[in-house]
C-alpha cells in the first residue's frame, strides 16, 4: 500500500487557519487517509512526525515554508491531493488582489496611519519577536499564535502593561473590538456588554446568549489560557477589566474562565472591588457566591447565567442570577416521555463529541451534579469529580471528549473547521449498544466551517438508518447574522428529530436526564 507523499512550498507564509482549511478539503478526496499542511517549524514537524507524515523532504523544511504530506491508497491520489492544496493555497492570494499586502509591521503603518490593534498569527517561535515590534510601534496586539514560550508572555503582557496597551494572548482565538469579530467570533449587534475572558467558546456562547435577548456586545478582550496563571499573574484580564471599566459605552462587564490559580484570584478580585460599573464572574467550577455584593459583583455558575444575568441588569438595573434549568419546560417533559418509551434497558450512557473544551468542561461539570454517586463520568478535560480517561479513542461508561484537544488535532483540521474525526466518533458511537443518548455542539461564526451540519449528512443519514432508538442533543452557539445562519440550521436538525437546545448548560442537562430515566423534579428540588 503507498505511504506518504510530501511536497515544499519555498519562502511562502499561510497562517493556521487558511492551512488547516486547504487540509480540511483535501481529507474529503477520494483515497485520502490524511492530508495534513503546516508551516515546517520544528513544533510542526514534531507533529508531523507523531501521526507518520514527516518524510527526509518534510525534516529538511525551513520554517518560513509550508510543507504538504499525504497519505494516499494510491501515488495518483496523492499527487491529485497535493495539486489540489496546490491551487487553494494559491487562490487564497488571488482572492486578494484588491486588498494591500503588507510585508512587515513598519510598512503596514506607512499604509495604515491610523491602526492601533496588530493581529499576529505565525509560528509560536516568532510571535514574541513580530508582537515586541508591534508594541514598539504603539500598537495593541491580540495574539494568535500558540506555542509561545511563558517567559516571552511575561515580558510581552508587562511590556504592554507599561506602555498603556495590551496583548491578548498567546492562544487568543477569539476576540471582539468596537463589534468587529477578531479570530474565531459570532456576529452580533453592538450593545453595552463588555466581556474579559480566557475562553473562546466560553466567550461566544455569552455574546450568542446576549444577543438573543436582544443584548449586544462591543468588545471582548481575549486572555489566553496561561494568563490566569500566578506565573502570568492575570496582566491581561486585570488590565481588560480596567480597559472597559474606563470605557463609555460598557454599561457592565462580564468575566469567564476556568478558575485563576489561587493567587491571580485574589488579585482579580481586588480590581474587581474597585471597578465603577457591575461584574459579573463565570469562573466555571467554582461554585457562585465567593465574590457577591449587592449592586456591585456577582458570581454566577454557568456560561448561560452569565448571559442571562448580564442581560437582565441592562434591561432592568438590577444585578441578580438569573437561573433557569430549561427554557422550556413542557417541551422537556415531551422529550422525555418520549425517550423513556424508546430507549433499551442496556442503553445507559452518554456520549459527548465536543468541538469547544470549554463546553466540554461546562457539560461535564452540570452532568457529573445530576448522575448517581454511584455513576463515573468520564472526560479528557481536567476537571474535578469526574475521570480522567485513559484512552480517549475509547468511550467508557459516561463520556465526554473534547474533539478539539491536541491528541485530536495533530496533523489534523480542528472540529470547529472540519467534522472529519468527530463523525468517525459519532459512527462509532451509534454503533455500541450502551449508548443512550449522544450530545453534540456546533460553533457558528467567523473562522468556523461556513456549513458543519452539512459536514455531517453523511452520519446523520446512517444514524436515521439505525433499527435503535438514540437520541441526539446538540446546541448551536450562534446567530442568525452568522455565516451559518442559526435560524436555518435549527430547522434543518428538528427536522432529523435532533432536539435543539438554546444553550450548552440545557443541552447537558437534558442529555443527562434521558441517559438516567430522570425527570424534572430531580433538577427542581
Amino acid at each position: 500500500m503507498f505511504s506518504v507523499k510530501t511536497h515544499i512550498i519555498r519562502q511562502l507564509y499561510r497562517d493556521s487557519v487558511q492551512l488547516m482549511r486547504a487540509a480540511s478539503a483535501a481529507n474529503k478526496l477520494e483515497g485520502i487517509k490524511i492530508a495534513s499542511v503546516f508551516m515546517g517549524t520544528p513544533k510542526n514537524k514534531s507533529l508531523l512526525e507523531e501521526v507518520g507524515l514527516l518524510t527526509p523532504e518534510a525534516q529538511n523544511a525551513k520554517s518560513n515554508d509550508i510543507i504538504i504530506s499525504v497519505h494516499a491508497d494510491t501515488k495518483s491520489n496523492a499527487s491529485k491531493a497535493i495539486q489540489y492544496i496546490i491551487d487553494l493555497i494559491s487562490q487564497e492570494v488571488t482572492t486578494l488582489k484588491e486588498v494591500a499586502i503588507y510585508r512587515s509591521i513598519r510598512g503596514a503603518l506607512t499604509g495604515l496611519t491610523d491602526a492601533n490593534l496588530a493581529v499576529i498569527s505565525i509560528p509560536g517561535e516568532f510571535a514574541a519577536r513580530e508582537t515586541r515590534l508591534a508594541l514598539e510601534q504603539n500598537l495593541n496586539v491580540m495574539l494568535f499564535s500558540d506555542n509561545v514560550p511563558i517567559e516571552d508572555e511575561i515580558a510581552l503582557k508587562n511590556k504592554a502593561h507599561e506602555e498603556g496597551l495590551i496583548v491578548m494572548g498567546p492562544d487568543c482565538g477569539t476576540a471582539m473590538i468596537k463589534n468587529v469579530g477578531l479570530g474565531f467570533a459570532n456576529v452580533v449587534m453592538p450593545g453595552p456588554i463588555g466581556i474579559v475572558a480566557a475562553s473562546g467558546t466560553g466567550t461566544q456562547e455569552v455574546m450568542v446568549l446576549c444577543h438573543q435577548r436582544g443584548i449586544g456586545v462591543t468588545h471582548a478582550i481575549g486572555t489566553g489560557s496561561r494568563d490566569i496563571k500566578d506565573s502570568v499573574g492575570g496582566v491581561t484580564m486585570i488590565d481588560g477589566l480596567h480597559g472597559l471599566d474606563h470605557d463609555p459605552t460598557v454599561q457592565s462587564i462580564v468575566i469567564v474562565s476556568k478558575p485563576p490559580d489561587n493567587k491571580t484570584l485574589q488579585k482579580v478580585l481586588e480590581e474587581v472591588q474597585i471597578c465603577s460599573k457591575p461584574v459579573i464572574i463565570n469562573f466555571l467550577g467554582k461554585k457562585a457566591g465567593y465574590c457577591d455584593h449587592p449592586g456591585k459583583t456577582l458570581t454566577v455558575n454557568t456560561l448561560e447565567e452569565v448571559a442571562y444575568s448580564a442581560s437582565h441588569f441592562i434591561q432592568s438595573k438590577e444585578l441578580k442570577r438569573i437561573s433557569v434549568i430549561f427554557d422550556d419546560y413542557e417541551e422537556i417533559k415531551r422529550i422525555l416521555s418520549k425517550t423513556k418509551s424508546i430507549l433499551m434497558p442496556e442503553q445507559k450512557y452518554i456520549r459527548g463529541l465536543f468541538a469547544g473544551g470549554t463546553f466540554t468542561y461546562e457539560a461535564a461539570m452540570i452532568i457529573s451534579d445530576i448522575l448517581r454517586p454511584t455513576e463515573s463520568l468520564w472526560t479528557n478535560v481536567n476537571l474535578g469529580g469526574t475521570k480522567q480517561i485513559e484512552n480517549p479513542n475509547m468511550s467508557r461508561e459516561h463520556t465526554l471528549i473534547d474533539m478539539g484537544a491536541d491528541e485530536f488535532t495533530v496533523g489534523k483540521p480542528h472540529p470547529m473547521i472540519d467534522q472529519t474525526e468527530r463523525t468517525r466518533r459519532f459512527l462509532k458511537e451509534i454503533k455500541d449498544p450502551q449508548t443512550a443518548v449522544i450530545l453534540i455542539d456546533f460553533v457558528f461564526g467567523w473562522g468556523s466551517h461556513i456549513d458543519p451540519l452539512t459536514d455531517m449528512q453523511d452520519a446523520f443519514t446512517q444514524w436515521e438508518l439505525l433499527d435503535r432508538n438514540i437520541p441526539i442533543v446538540t446546541h448551536l452557539c450562534g446567530t442568525e447574522l452568522d455565516p451559518q445562519d442559526l435560524n436555518k440550521s435549527i430547522p434543518t436538525l428538528e427536522d432529523l428529530g435532533i432536539y435543539v437546545m438554546p444553550t450548552n448548560a440545557q443541552a447537558a442537562r437534558l442529555a443527562a436526564l434521558i441517559a438516567t430515566r430522570g425527570d424534572l423534579n430531580q433538577l427542581m428540588k
